[in-house]
């Protein structure tokens, strides 16, 4: 792979020079010591430490997708491995007990110390960075952790533990931002470790470059996903399945709930699995393990041995003959002769011929450049291009082969113009030389309901003539467009069309108050999709006057009206019906706060969070509140996140708290002014707040626009634990799953401040 200058979010760690090439072979292993030594067996701190296989994850029990293989590969297979964590956890919840912060954070490593070492990881690593809020950002998760310089601390640990194999978590938008950047630095580590210039201080260690030879990413969807390790055999050491071991290993994360379902036998046995990102050696088609061609032999190809295809760039013309280079180093200790290497493409594109065969000496390395072109009218879309060698060595034939992707591009190409953290992943994806990965990102358009929003489509000339056209867009039933869908553009320009998307009524599902949508567009030869996001929109009054927090919602009633049903699910099961979980909501404002009263349909009220544990709605029946006062925020750090549990095991009366923003605890803390109260009443209860705008990090004014989601949590169990996880069901205003309700403030709905 060609190594690129990385995105300005990593400038300040990595300098490259244009052209500058990746290590291309780990470095030696120390001599030998035959002396004594306090390892006993061990004869160096290399053979110390090294492992085969290392996860890279943010949190303590995001090793969850791999407590199969991590038994299968190391009680089992003999192999050794690790696990890097970058922070304690400390930002989660306890099902356990009150321990919070540090405290929290110290636990739930030893939970996840106990759990690994049930599935044969005896040393594991944390980092120590700071786990805060939860957050879907990754450029917040940047700032938090100071900056760039962590990647230094994980490439440290993948040149000292020198694992084959690297597996972490998916990178991009979608899931937690500190996956997102916990995935990014293993993606760093893995592309940049055995290049001396990364960070060169770690030379004076006395460490030595190291160079992975594979990446795998937790697949994004199932499409994704490029090899499946079954958890339903049973593992020779343990004697059970490896669904129950793993099962009995994630016991051990209690603080987290896990107790609670991971069962013994396990009640599924489903697979692991995992997207191959990046190798460097030879790989089957069709991969059934892990380890294949970086530990194991890839068919004939003896394990280790170098075989990469290195296309130029992801894109390429369609019609364009486009140079794909295939490189072969020669691993083992023995000479390999007649060595011829090959490259095929899909049925009907062209590759240029194959250079003579040659020998290769151990350590050598052959590459070959081929010119590759895709017929002019071929599809848009990710296509696999195989590398392959055939050689002798003792007198046996042995071959290899390996993949790598392009896409084809016609002359016109346009794209939705996305939004920022989408384009932010997309950056580092490109950089990093992963960009065939992207495809599995649509593009996110938020659309308030009744309004023209707007859209931007990037059209980009790629050919060496002017070009005209138009662009189809194909919308859903209730989307309507606007704006000059026609372009013109000279050789090589790019440019932005300007255009408006309005959402009605017609376009949410029966019961919904929000809905997820798919749009697409076309030039006649390039499509593109994106998600368009409905979200509601309201006008509330300015109170003349302020109503009572006292749980008694008739002085309300001046309040705009808005509710919420059993269909606006986000989180785990769909309430039975509109008794069992629903709310009818209103909302008002004056010059001191912004005023909320609810009236929760709930057939079973759950009171069992105790007066001075106020913390983690998902834990019970809740209600919470997500303001975003400026409407532009990017993330949580600008907005007020309310929340208040109705009642405790002190009886009925609402306590009130932030939690998952930039200033969490209890409301006398953290929002002073703030007051809630609820009632118990027919069918459920009602409940108020009263949150002011001193509180928020801006003040808005009449005629803003701001964003606020209302999230409902729902637990039917009367009995529970104090303190224990009940959650059932997850509503909210605009129920997006987790990002939409709660972490990703664009996704709220649009609330106007009435004049």
């Amino acid at each position: 792979m060609k190594k690129r200058c990385w995105p300005a979010l990593m400038l300040s760690l990595f300098a490259c020079a244009a052209g500058a090439q990746t290590a291309a072979t780990p470095a030696a292993p120390s001599p030998m010591y035959s002396g004594p030594g306090s390892y006993g067996g061990t004869v160096s701190g290399t053979d110390l430490m090294d492992v085969d296989l290392m996860f890279i994850g943010a949190h303590p029990d995001d090793d969850g997708g791999v407590g199969g293989i991590l038994a299968r590969y190391l009680l089992d297979g003999g192999y050794k491995g690790t696990v890097v964590t970058l922070t304690g956890g400390e930002g989660g919840g306890n099902a356990t007990g009150r321990e919070t912060g540090r405290a929290l954070g110290l636990i739930r490593e030893e939970e996840e110390r106990r759990s690994l070492a049930m599935l044969g990881v005896n040393s594991p690593h944390f980092l120590g960075l700071r786990d805060f809020y939860f957050t879907l950002s990754a450029e917040e998760t940047l700032a938090k952790w100071g900056g760039p310089a962590f990647v230094c601390d994980v490439v440290r640990l993948v040149r000292l533990r020198r694992p084959e194999v690297i597996v972490t978590m998916w990178p991009g938008p979608g899931t937690h931002g500190q996956h997102q950047m916990a995935a990014r630095a293993a993606t760093l580590a893995y592309a940049t470790a055995g290049d001396p210039a990364t960070c060169p201080e770690q030379l004076k260690e006395g460490l030595q470059p190291f160079t992975p030879l594979k990446l795998y990413y937790y697949p994004n969807s199932a499409a994704d996903t490029t090899v499946s390790i079954p958890t339903d055999d049973v593992s020779r050491t343990a004697r059970i399945r490896y669904a129950d071991l793993k099962n009995i290993a994630q016991y051990n994360y209690r603080t987290q709930g896990w107790d609670t379902f991971s069962t013994l036998p396990a009640k599924t046995a489903g697979p692991e699995t995992f997207m191959l990102v990046a190798s460097r050696v030879a790989t089957p088609a069709q991969e059934t393990s892990l380890l294949t061609g970086a530990l194991t032999p890839s068919g004939s190809s003896p394990a280790g041995v170098r075989l990469e295809v290195q296309p130029a760039t992801y894109d390429i013309g369609a019609g364009q003959a486009a140079p794909v280079t295939v490189k072969l180093t020669n691993t083992t200790g023995k000479a390999m002769t007649s060595v011829m290497l090959a490259l095929s493409a899909p049925v009907g594109w062209t590759v240029s011929a194959a250079p003579a065969a040659k020998d290769l000496q151990p350590g050598e390395t052959a590459s070959a450049t081929f010119q590759v072109t895709a017929p002019s009218a071929a599809a848009a879309e990710r296509s696999t291009l195989t590398g392959s060698y055939s050689a002798a060595q003792d007198g046996q034939a042995i071959t290899g082969r390996a993949g790598n992707f392009v896409r084809p591009l016609p002359a016109v190409v346009a794209t939705f113009a996305p939004t920022f953290d989408v384009a932010a992943y997309q950056d580092f994806a490109r950089q990093t030389g992963t960009d065939w990965v992207i495809g599995s990102l649509p593009t996110r358009l938020a659309l308030a309901l009744g309004q023209k929003s707007p859209v931007g489509v990037t059209v980009t000339n790629r050919s060496n003539a002017a070009v005209s056209g138009k662009l189809d867009l194909k919308l859903p039933a209730g989307i309507t467009l606007s704006g000059d869908t026609s372009y013109q553009l000279a050789a090589g320009q790019s440019k932005t069309l300007a255009l408006q998307m309005e959402a009605t009524s017609a376009a949410l599902p029966a019961g919904r108050q929000s809905a997820l949508l798919p749009v697409s567009l076309d030039t006649g030869s390039f499509a593109d999709t994106a998600n368009a996001y409905v979200l509601p929109t309201l006008t509330i009054p300015r109170l003349s006057k302020a109503p009572v927090i006292d749980g008694d919602l008739s002085d309300m009633q001046a309040g705009a009206d808005g509710q919420i049903g059993p269909d606006d699910l986000w989180w785990k099961a769909k309430p039975d019906n509109a008794a069992d979980a629903s709310g009818k909501f209103k909302l008002g404002y004056d010059d001191t706060y912004l005023y909320v009263g609810m009236n929760v349909k709930d057939d079973v009220v759950s009171c069992n969070i105790a007066p001075d544990d106020i913390k983690a709605q998902l834990r019970s029946d809740a209600i919470g509140v997500t303001v975003d006062p400026s409407g532009s925020s990017k993330d949580t750090s600008t907005t007020m996140q309310a929340a208040a549990f109705p009642c405790t095991t002190a009886g009925f009366g609402a306590r009130g708290f932030r939690d998952a923003d930039a200033n969490q605890g209890v409301m006398e803390e953290t929002a002073p002014g703030m007051q809630v109260a609820s009632k118990k009443v027919d069918g459920g209860y009602d409940i108020e707040f009263r949150l002011p705008w001193a509180a928020m990090p801006k003040v808005p004014k009449p005629g803003d626009t701001i964003g606020l989601n209302l999230v409902m949590y729902d637990g039917d169990q009367a009995d529970a634990r104090v303190g224990a996880n009940i959650s059932q069901s997850g509503l909210a205003w605009a129920a997006f799953s987790w990002g939409g309700k709660q972490a990703l403030p664009y996704l709220w709905p649009r609330v106007t401040l009435g004049q």
